[in-house]
Parts: structure tokens; sequence; C-alpha cells
């Protein structure tokens, strides 16, 4: 029978579900990478909470592994790169932390305002400082969330019920859905400059790392309290720590840090913070929840090969898989490509197939489109909570199909509407392998869709690609290929150029600036 390791305390009803399924059971408490490494050969199953960083290198001895699975939402602490290079299954269970987060973010934002663990402190040294300790309330204060998935969602509504105004920043939340939770939908700049308190519910990726820092912190009211209940370094420490020593913000209240525990701690001594050890999720009910819901998903996975609520892969069977893999990686390509390219917020996807598609059944196609497309706007998506999170979002969706005639053997085409702008993308298999975009806006290509792309729009004039290469050329950053179309001589130019390293938003605006560049934008797939 399958050999499961429990680490990180996972809950006794967890580990009751492996051993009535008979399973062969190990619980220990939190390792260290290298300690994992040591133990971890022999298992077909890991279950962690967050405690355990499962890096590449515990995985190399993992020989039998077979799934992993995340008692909660975040997969951080799990290298799911190598995790799929092993054909290692990541599993989560999204949701499972909804209410213990939402309601420690409301714990930590009260015990802010009314400096409870100070006084509660001072009580216990037997002073009264009464005066010392008096507090601000929040009915009727502004109140901005950075980020309205599932827990910012929940917070909006029950600030609501504190009687506070309610702003939402989100990049891909609609505004009829904003409407729906009653709040109103701002930018980022907006969030900053009106809000009193700020909480922030957004995923962690190189985009939001250090999404609010020092030019950010003293652009703030002064009377500005901030909670971070998401994931550690959305907020700079130091930044934030500093902004604290300076008064330049009242204050600010934390679960999450950048290393934890945390090392080199720069709030210590201060008195307008509020801190705890990554305490949201950690409730009875929400670690009951969890430890059931993954207990039983791993247990059906390695009983009968079902996969649910996967990080890393489709839910198909292996032949399938097999099958589609090149289609699967077109699809999913071609989803975060429009999910960067556009520059708004998204208010409708539509995917379209072209000509004779290879198979019949389309929807493990779209799935992968679609999780192509939320991967950088959210913190965990899948192929089964895809088009879910594509209706939290209120982002409406379609599909269709067309049998008719086409240059190319098939193409899929992705649609997506904005607020401000509808753009689409085109894609193949050349060789039945290779993943190609054959059309952007209607202008056609032949880009290689792999790597890190800028993609410029431009009026058809002479020297305007060579001060675009020159540019980025002078930024220290390699073109490894280039591909150009044009709607008419003269008219509207296309320009996808492949580079073989990251650059830097300043290079992009460099680009908008030359002569007859139109726009530019990065990309990366």
């Amino acid at each position: 029978m399958p050999r499961i390791l429990v680490l990180d305390n996972l809950s006794q009803e967890g580990v009751d579900i492996f051993r009535e399924a008979g399973f062969d059971v190990d619980v220990k408490p939190p390792q260290k990478p290298d300690e994992l490494a040591a133990i971890i050969g022999d298992y077909d199953g890991l279950v962690v909470r967050s405690a355990t960083k499962v890096t590449a290198e515990a995985l190399e001895t993992a020989g039998n592994m077979k799934v992993i699975g995340r008692a909660g939402a975040g997969t951080d602490n799990i290298d799911k790169d190598a995790a799929t290079k092993r054909g290692i299954v990541v599993m989560n269970v999204p949701g499972g932390n909804t209410i213990s987060t939402c309601e420690h973010t409301f714990a930590l934002l009260f015990s802010l305002c009314r400096n409870v663990p100070r006084a509660h402190a001072s009580m216990m040294e037997g002073r009264w400082d009464r005066k010392l300790f008096s507090g601000t309330e929040v009915n009727g204060k502004t109140l901005g969330i950075v980020g309205a998935g599932r827990i910012g969602g929940a917070v909006a509504k029950r600030a609501q019920a504190f009687g506070m105004n309610v702003l939402v920043y989100d990049p891909i939340l609609t505004k009829l859905k904003a409407e729906a939770l009653g709040v109103e939908l701002v930018s980022l700049d907006e969030i900053i400059e009106r809000s009193d308190f700020i909480t922030i519910h957004a995923p962690k990726t190189d985009k939001t790392a250090n999404m609010i820092r020092a030019e950010h912190l003293k652009r703030m009211k002064p009377t500005c309290r901030i909670v971070n209940c998401a994931r550690g370094g959305l907020v700079n420490e130091e930044d934030l720590a500093q902004a604290l020593k300076d008064k330049t913000i009242a204050g600010a209240a934390l679960d999450v840090y950048t290393s934890e525990p945390l090392e080199k701690n720069p709030f210590l001594g201060l008195d307008n913070i509020v801190t705890t050890p990554h305490l949201a999720a950690s409730t009875d009910e929400a670690q009951l929840t969890v430890a059931v819901d993954v207990a039983h998903q791993m247990v059906e996975y390695l009983t009968t090969g079902a996969i649910v609520n996967a990080v890393n892969v489709p839910s198909l069977d292996a032949e399938t898989r097999k099958q589609l893999q090149p289609l699967l990686v077109l699809a999913e390509r071609l989803g975060r490509f429009m999910s960067q390219y556009m520059d708004d917020r998204p208010k409708g996807l539509e995917i379209t197939y072209d000509g004779e598609l290879p198979v019949t059944d389309t929807y493990p196609i779209t799935a992968a489109i679609l999780t192509g497309f939320l991967e950088p706007l959210v913190e965990t998506v899948n192929v089964v909570s895809a088009p879910h999170l594509l209706n939290e979002y209120g982002i409406d969706f379609s599909e269709k199909r067309s049998a008719q005639p086409h240059d190319y053997a098939f193409q899929i085409r992705v649609t997506a509407a904005t607020d401000s702008e509808s753009h689409e993308v085109a894609g193949t298999l050349f060789n039945n392998q290779e993943p190609r975009i054959c059309s952007i806006d209607g202008t056609r290509v032949d880009v290689e869709l792999v790597t890190k792309m800028v993609v410029c729009i431009n009026e058809d004039k002479p020297m305007v690609l060579g001060r675009v290469a020159m540019t980025i050329g002078e930024a220290g950053v390699n073109i490894a290929n280039l591909a150009l179309g044009r709607e008419t001589a003269g008219g509207r130019a296309t320009a996808v150029i492949n580079i073989d390293g990251p650059m830097d938003d300043a290079v992009i605006d460099r680009i908008r600036q030359i002569p007859h560049v139109i726009e530019a934008r990065m990309v990366e797939v």
C-alpha cells in the first residue's frame, strides 16, 4: 500500500483518512530541506502545510514520490517546477482558509486601531495606562483592499457591515462584479492616496513583489494603517519599518514575512505595529477542513488516478495527456501571452478553434488557455479552478469552433476585451510540436512562442526597427529572434522580438519614445 509522510502538524482527522484507506502513514514534525531529503525517498505521498520547504534538492531523492498535498491554498513553499519535472502531482485546497484569514485580518485591524497588544502588556505589568491607548474607529473610514479574490471579497463584505467605505484594486475584477460586491473599483494609486486602512490579499508574483514600497508609503495619509495577511514581501519590510519609525504612516499589522521565522526583524522596538507568526490559517475549523480535503484528494489520486485541485498538471489520464501535450503547451502559452499583452482589466475572453483541430473534445485545451491566462494574475489556479475563478472575477467567457479552411491546418485564437481595448492572438503548431504565434491583432507574424518577447507596434517607416533593436542592445540584452509583419506598406507594422534575458520596464518606456512607435509591451511565456 502507498506510504504517506505527514509533516507540519496536520490535523489528526486527515491522518485518519489515510489510515482508513489502508495507507502506511508516518507523522513527523516540520523538516528542513536537508532533513526532508534524507527521509523522503521511500514515500509515495507527502503532506505539508507552510512550515516545511519542499525544495528541488529535497525532491532529487524522492524516487517513489507521486503526489504532494498542500493542506492549504498557497504553494510557495513547494518547488512546483521540480515536482513537475519528476512527474509529481502537486495538489492544494483552495478556499479552505478563506474565513480564517478574513477573520484574522480584522483581528489585526482592530488590535492595531485599539492598541490591544500594548494595553494588554501594560495591564500584565500591573499598570493602568488608560490615557496612553486612545484608539481610532473604523466606522465611516475608507478601507482599500488590494486583491479581491476569495479572501479579499470576504473582507469587503464584512467591512461594509462595520460601516466602512470599501475601495478595491484588482487587475482582473470587472466593474459589474465590483458593483455586485458593493465596492468601488479603483487604481492602486487611488488605494494608496485615499485609504484610511489598506489590507492586502494579492498573490506573490514577480509583478507584486514589493508592490508597496517607500515611494507609495510617502503618498499615504499619515493616519493610514496597513494590514498584510497574504504573502511576505508584498510590502517592502525595510521601507515599512522606516515609515513606521518616521511616523510617515500611523501603523501596520503583519502576519507574513519574507523569511519565516522572521530573520533580522526590522520591527523590533516599534510601538505602532502588531505582528503575529503566520496565524491567519491557524484555526481549528480551517485546519480540519484543509486536512480532510487534502487527504481525500490524495487517496483518490493514489487509488484511482483521479486528479483534483492540481496546480501543476491538468486533470487528464496519462495517455490522453501524452497525446495532447503539444496542444496544451500551445494553449497555455497563448493564454499567458494574452494575459500580459492586454493593458487593462479584462471583461471578456473568447476562444475560437479554426480548421481541423486534431481532437474532438476541446475542454482540456480551453482549460489550459484559461489557466495560462490567469496564472500571472492570481495566486493559485489550475484547470479545474480556472473557469470558476473567471466567474468569480466577473469575466465573461465563451468558445466556438469553425471548420472553415484556413492557411494552416488549424489555429487557436484567443480574444480578450477590456474596458478600453480588444486584442487577439492566434497560434498553431509547426510539425505538430512547435508552438507558434501566427497573428497578433490580425497582423500576420511567425513567432516562436518561447521565452521573453517584446511586442512593438509602429508605423511602417524606415529605421524604426533599427532604433528599437539598438535600444534593446544598449540595455545589455541579446536579441534571439525577430519576426515582422505589417498590414500594408506604410501602414501599421508589428515586430515581435525574442530576447535572451530580463529587461527593465524603463527600456520598454524608452522604446515607446522612439518616433513612429505606437506601443511596446513586454510578454513572458
